[in-house]
Protein backbone atom coordinates (compact mmCIF):
# COMPACT_ATOMS: atom_id res chain seq x y z
CA UNK A 1 0.00 0.00 0.00
CA UNK A 2 2.86 2.39 0.82
CA UNK A 3 4.45 1.74 -2.57
CA UNK A 4 1.20 2.56 -4.41
CA UNK A 5 0.62 5.82 -2.54
CA UNK A 6 4.28 6.81 -3.05
CA UNK A 7 3.94 6.09 -6.78
CA UNK A 8 0.73 8.16 -7.05
CA UNK A 9 2.21 11.12 -5.13
CA UNK A 10 5.47 10.98 -7.12
CA UNK A 11 3.60 10.89 -10.43
CA UNK A 12 1.49 13.86 -9.37
CA UNK A 13 4.56 15.87 -8.35
CA UNK A 14 6.33 15.08 -11.63
CA UNK A 15 3.24 16.18 -13.58
CA UNK A 16 3.08 19.45 -11.59
CA UNK A 17 6.76 20.16 -12.26
CA UNK A 18 6.39 19.46 -15.99
CA UNK A 19 3.31 21.72 -16.16
CA UNK A 20 5.08 24.54 -14.25
CA UNK A 21 8.17 24.63 -16.46
CA UNK A 22 6.83 23.50 -19.84
CA UNK A 23 3.10 24.15 -19.73
CA UNK A 24 1.47 26.45 -22.24
CA UNK A 25 1.04 29.69 -20.35
CA UNK A 26 -1.64 32.12 -21.42
CA UNK A 27 -0.24 34.88 -23.60
CA UNK A 28 -0.86 38.28 -22.08
CA UNK A 29 -0.21 40.77 -24.88
CA UNK A 30 -0.32 44.51 -25.46
CA UNK A 31 0.59 46.88 -28.29
CA UNK A 32 3.25 49.50 -27.58
CA UNK A 33 2.20 53.11 -27.09
CA UNK A 34 2.76 54.95 -30.39
CA UNK A 35 2.07 58.50 -29.11
CA UNK A 36 5.58 59.87 -29.76
CA UNK A 37 8.60 59.39 -32.02
CA UNK A 38 9.67 56.47 -29.83
CA UNK A 39 7.17 53.70 -29.16
CA UNK A 40 7.05 52.46 -25.57
CA UNK A 41 5.84 49.57 -23.45
CA UNK A 42 6.15 48.64 -19.78
CA UNK A 43 6.64 45.08 -18.55
CA UNK A 44 6.17 44.14 -14.90
CA UNK A 45 8.63 41.49 -13.69
CA UNK A 46 6.92 39.62 -10.86
CA UNK A 47 6.99 35.83 -10.99
CA UNK A 48 7.24 36.17 -14.77
CA UNK A 49 6.58 38.93 -17.28
CA UNK A 50 3.32 40.83 -17.62
CA UNK A 51 2.45 41.42 -20.35
CA UNK A 52 4.56 38.64 -21.81
CA UNK A 53 3.86 39.66 -25.42
CA UNK A 54 4.31 43.18 -26.76
CA UNK A 55 3.68 44.32 -30.31
CA UNK A 56 5.98 46.91 -31.87
CA UNK A 57 5.99 48.68 -35.22
CA UNK A 58 8.97 47.95 -37.46
CA UNK A 59 11.38 50.80 -38.17
CA UNK A 60 10.52 52.92 -35.14
CA UNK A 61 12.75 52.92 -32.02
CA UNK A 62 11.21 51.37 -28.92
CA UNK A 63 11.72 51.95 -25.22
CA UNK A 64 10.81 48.89 -23.17
CA UNK A 65 10.65 49.62 -19.47
CA UNK A 66 10.99 46.70 -17.06
CA UNK A 67 9.63 47.18 -13.54
CA UNK A 68 11.09 44.39 -11.41
CA UNK A 69 9.14 43.57 -8.25
CA UNK A 70 10.37 40.00 -7.80
CA UNK A 71 13.61 39.65 -5.78
CA UNK A 72 14.43 36.16 -7.09
CA UNK A 73 17.81 35.77 -8.72
CA UNK A 74 16.32 34.21 -11.84
CA UNK A 75 14.49 37.40 -12.80
CA UNK A 76 17.44 39.69 -11.99
CA UNK A 77 18.58 39.80 -15.61
CA UNK A 78 16.80 40.43 -18.92
CA UNK A 79 18.19 39.04 -22.17
CA UNK A 80 17.00 40.12 -25.63
CA UNK A 81 19.46 38.18 -27.80
CA UNK A 82 18.16 39.41 -31.15
CA UNK A 83 18.73 43.01 -30.06
CA UNK A 84 22.09 42.46 -28.31
CA UNK A 85 20.71 43.26 -24.85
CA UNK A 86 21.76 41.60 -21.59
CA UNK A 87 21.11 43.79 -18.55
CA UNK A 88 20.70 43.46 -14.79
CA UNK A 89 17.33 44.72 -13.52
CA UNK A 90 17.18 46.68 -10.26
CA UNK A 91 14.41 45.80 -7.79
CA UNK A 92 11.70 48.43 -7.37
CA UNK A 93 13.04 50.81 -10.01
CA UNK A 94 12.05 51.16 -13.66
CA UNK A 95 14.80 50.13 -16.07
CA UNK A 96 14.45 51.12 -19.72
CA UNK A 97 16.04 49.39 -22.69
CA UNK A 98 15.97 51.04 -26.13
CA UNK A 99 15.87 48.76 -29.15
CA UNK A 100 15.54 49.33 -32.88
CA UNK A 101 13.04 46.77 -34.26
CA UNK A 102 13.98 46.86 -37.95
CA UNK A 103 12.91 43.34 -38.93
CA UNK A 104 9.38 41.94 -38.86
CA UNK A 105 9.08 38.78 -36.78
CA UNK A 106 8.71 37.22 -33.34
CA UNK A 107 11.62 37.76 -30.95
CA UNK A 108 12.03 36.07 -27.58
CA UNK A 109 13.31 37.69 -24.39
CA UNK A 110 14.21 35.67 -21.30
CA UNK A 111 15.42 35.88 -17.74
CA UNK A 112 19.07 35.14 -17.03
CA UNK A 113 18.38 31.46 -16.40
CA UNK A 114 16.07 31.18 -19.44
CA UNK A 115 13.26 29.81 -17.26
CA UNK A 116 10.85 32.71 -17.92
CA UNK A 117 10.29 34.27 -21.30
CA UNK A 118 8.17 36.62 -23.34
CA UNK A 119 7.85 37.70 -26.96
CA UNK A 120 8.24 40.88 -28.94
CA UNK A 121 6.13 40.81 -32.07
CA UNK A 122 7.37 43.28 -34.66
CA UNK A 123 4.83 44.07 -37.38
Amino acid sequence: MDKISTLIISTGLIAAIVWWFFGNRRADGVAADQASEVQSATITVDGGYSPNVITLQSGKPADITFMRKDRSGCLAEIILPDFGVSEKLPVGEPFTVRIQPDKVGDFVYTCGMRMFSGHIEVV
